[in-house]
């Protein structure tokens, strides 16, 4: 059964406090390592595991600009599209960084419609 509001649970918010905090997460170590100035393949080449969110967060920007006919996607889901634009090269960590924290502050609503 499809639940979007399951990263709402307390097991969804564990999963992502393991992902983002966790020494074992292999997702937390790519983006370690990304942010010491390694490329994402260097990374890739010597992992011996998968860290998910690499490709999935290309696949969910890309799914996004299809589904979504929004103006400025970037702006909905900042963390997300930094995130893959780091991955991809397009961007480098601190300019990710430097660009959140420049980010202007606005009231955030859950829209379980996507």
């Amino acid at each position: 059964k499809n639940m979007p509001m399951c990263q709402m649970t307390f097991a969804g918010v564990g999963d992502t406090f393991g992902t983002c905090f966790g020494p074992l997460s292999r997702n937390r170590k790519f983006g370690y390592r990304l942010g010491k100035g390694e490329t994402p393949e260097e990374i890739c080449a010597s992992m011996t595991e998968v860290a998910e969110g690499v490709d999935t967060s290309i696949a969910l920007v890309k799914m996004i600009k299809k589904r979504c006919k929004g103006y400025r996607l970037d702006l909905k889901y900042p963390i997300l599209f930094g995130v893959a634009d780091i991955i991809e090269g397009k961007m480098k960590p601190l300019e990710g960084l430097q660009g959140l924290m420049n980010f202007p502050t606005r009231m955030e609503n859950y829209d379980e419609r996507f």
